[in-house]
């Protein structure tokens, strides 16, 4: 089984404080870079230009969390690999900026990121647009560590034939509980991020998930 892509989420409000993070060694440990919903909201999207130029081969994720079709259509050509869609977004909005996005022809992606419920209609309705990814984010009501009702969420949406990505609140203490799951990437934000050497912190998570799978 493949070993789950490391993600790294740059939730920072600064590019200055981004590129600090990234040095030292964790964007040469991490799979993919995240220009997280707060880094876009102070940087704007020159923050994914600048990104994609300084890492041309990070597979490099604009998380904007996109609810209308015309915000997806500005950020696709900024060049992300993927695009964040809201999973409580209109249908329309879904499937225009997928649509978009493959017409593109650069291999760029939607990923529909969950917030409270969904259907298996709502699955099936994203693959008839194009959409084979999803983020699984830990609903907010569930506090302490992940548990089996995480798994049982996660285990579902992977039987449903969806790439899934998980996120909220993942350390190196999660990662026991998610071994084994075929996953596509597991996000680390603050536990990377404020650790007092991020791309050791990285590195251990890293190593981690290579025994685990």
């Amino acid at each position: 089984m493949p070993v789950p892509k490391l993600q790294i989420a740059l939730d920072t409000t600064s590019l200055c404080e981004a590129f600090r993070i990234l040095g030292n060694g964790l964007d040469q440990t991490v799979d993919i870079i995240e220009c997280g919903t707060m880094l876009l909201l102070h940087e704007g999207l020159h923050a994914v230009d600048y990104l994609r130029a300084i890492y041309p081969d990070k597979t490099l994720v604009a998380d904007f969390k996109c609810v209308a079709p015309h915000f997806g259509s500005r950020i696709i050509l900024h060049d992300p690999d993927f695009i964040t869609v809201l999973s409580q977004a209109e249908h329309h909005v879904q499937e225009n900026i997928s649509k978009e996005a493959i017409e593109r022809g650069k291999g760029q992606q939607v990923q529909i990121e969950i917030y409270r419920d969904y259907t298996l209609e709502d699955v099936k309705r994203w693959k008839s647009y194009g959409i084979s990814h999803v983020i699984y984010n830990r609903p907010r009501t569930r506090t302490g560590p992940w548990a089996e009702v995480d798994v049982r969420d996660l285990k579902e949406l992977i039987d449903l034939g969806m790439d899934v990505t998980a996120t909220g609140g993942i350390s190196y203490e999660s990662l026991d509980i998610l071994a084994e799951l075929p996953l596509y990437a597991i996000i680390c934000g603050k536990s990377v991020l404020k650790a007092g050497y991020p791309a050791a912190e990285a590195e251990r998570i890293k190593n981690r998930m290579m025994k685990l799978w």
